[in-house]
């Protein structure tokens, strides 16, 4: 047998498996390093009552009074659910310990192990703009707060450099323009300028220096049970499809702008179709089963009157289901910990949760 001539044959052989080799790697990696395709060490999240997890204060939040909580920790701790949220099963996600409030972290020093953490800077009814709580902040505000974190050195470059934020405002704008005898005319105009702030606010997240940014598209709101008929819910909702269509545009247009456009900053986090299958399915596929996924477990007795409420002497005004598990929505408008495992077993199907 002649070497010689096997010898370019062979070489090539060789490439062929050494290129498969590297592919094989660089998919083990991907797997490794989920969605964000790096070891995500800082998590920061801005948003709403879908992620906050205690900053909102005690007065205007029914998440620090019974029965929030009740599946964890096990009493109220401020997450407008009977347990995790968004922030939590996004934190597990990437293996990392939750995120500590801003209202505590606030005072966090340099280097510490807290900071490394991350922050959380939600807060129930926030959104771009200045919604109906007034003592609220905005997303804009939220960051301004990162960015004076940042001002005090709290995180280093490094840390930056391998963080990712989750950005989280998803109908309260919408709710206040309504409370402000905003018309239907003029909606459209408004969702536009929403979605324009939504781009400056993330833009803004990336250019104080983190790595990506994870952003969540609206959930169909005419499906919240506070808004369901007898007929169900309007899951042809024109105004979320403008929304979540003009967002979807803007967040592709930002990562096209980087010189490297395989590595996109700006990720989307899609609750509209998670919930959509959702509740066509009755559940997630080997994770949960919703019997009546538009009901929520815990409602107002009256009309007026909602999840946690109580009278002056101490009367509950509220009914609460036997089992969390089995309900999608907690309340009127927030989801139940089992419906937040099962958006993000959706989302995000490479994970055990």
């Amino acid at each position: 047998m002649n070497i010689t001539k096997l010898t370019p044959w062979f070489l090539f052989l060789c490439l062929i498996l050494l290129s498969d080799y590297r592919k094989v790697k660089a998919h083990e990696r991907t797997q490794k390093d989920g969605i964000f395709g790096f070891k995500a060490k800082t998590l920061f999240v801005f948003g709403d009552s879908y992620a906050d997890t205690g900053n909102t204060p005690f007065p205007i939040a029914a998440s620090w009074r019974f029965p929030y909580g009740i599946t964890f920790p096990g009493s109220p701790s401020g997450r407008f659910s009977d347990g995790h949220v968004s922030t939590d099963y996004l934190a597990k996600y990437i293996r990392l310990r939750r995120p500590i409030v801003y209202k505590w972290g606030r005072y966090t020093l340099p280097g510490s192990q807290v900071a490394r953490r991350g922050m959380n800077f939600a807060y129930g009814g926030a959104g771009v703009f200045q919604t109906i709580y007034e003592v609220v902040p905005n997303a804009s505000v939220q960051i301004d707060s990162f960015e004076h974190l940042l001002r005090r050195n709290v995180y280093s470059p490094a840390d930056l450099n391998s963080s990712v934020a989750f950005f989280s405002i998803v109908g309260n704008d919408y709710l206040a323009y309504a409370r402000r005898n905003g018309t239907k005319q003029g909606r459209p105009a408004f969702i536009r300028k929403v979605v324009k702030q939504i781009l400056l606010d993330v833009k803004r997240i990336k250019d104080l220096g983190v790595r990506k940014v994870l952003v969540a598209l609206s959930p169909p709101q005419k499906c919240w049970p506070s808004l369901v008929t007898p007929k169900g819910c309007d899951t042809n909702d024109t105004l979320a499809h403008l929304h979540n269509s003009l967002l979807r545009g803007g967040l592709v247009k930002l990562n096209n702008e980087k010189v490297d456009n395989n590595d996109k900053s700006f990720l989307m986090f899609d609750l509209y179709n998670a919930f959509l299958t959702i509740f066509k399915n009755k559940g997630a596929p080997g994770v949960s089963k919703f019997p009546e996924p538009l009901k929520a477990c815990c409602v107002g007795t009256k009309p007026g009157h909602s999840c946690g409420d109580i009278s002056l002497i101490g009367e509950k005004l509220f009914s609460l289901c036997k089992d969390p598990k089995s309900f999608f929505f907690w309340d009127n408008v927030h989801i139940t910990d089992q419906g937040w495992r099962s958006v993000f077993s959706l989302l995000l199907p490479d994970s055990k949760f």
